[in-house]
């Protein structure tokens, strides 16, 4: 199914989001705090909720587009006429 590998493609597009935006916004506390700092990755994982939203998004409408039926015209006669 091309729907479910959109929400697989939004799923690992979510996950890269909060691993980076994790060792951005959080990384020197990371350093200091050690794993006391998971506490503190709300924001991270709102960007990686938004990025699941906007990746799915994107691609369930791609898939839309790509699968619909009146895409390509028919043709009655030669093409180079």
């Amino acid at each position: 199914m091309p729907y479910r590998d959109a929400v697989r493609f939004g799923l690992i597009a979510a996950l890269v989001t909060f691993v980076v935006s994790s060792v951005v916004t959080q990384g020197s506390r990371f350093s200091q705090e050690g794993f006391a700092a998971i506490a503190h990755l709300g924001l991270p994982a709102l960007f990686a909720g938004v990025a699941f939203v906007a990746a799915t998004a994107v691609a369930l409408l791609l898939n839309w587009v790509v699968s619909r039926k009146d895409a390509e015209p028919t043709v009655d006669g030669p093409v180079l006429d």
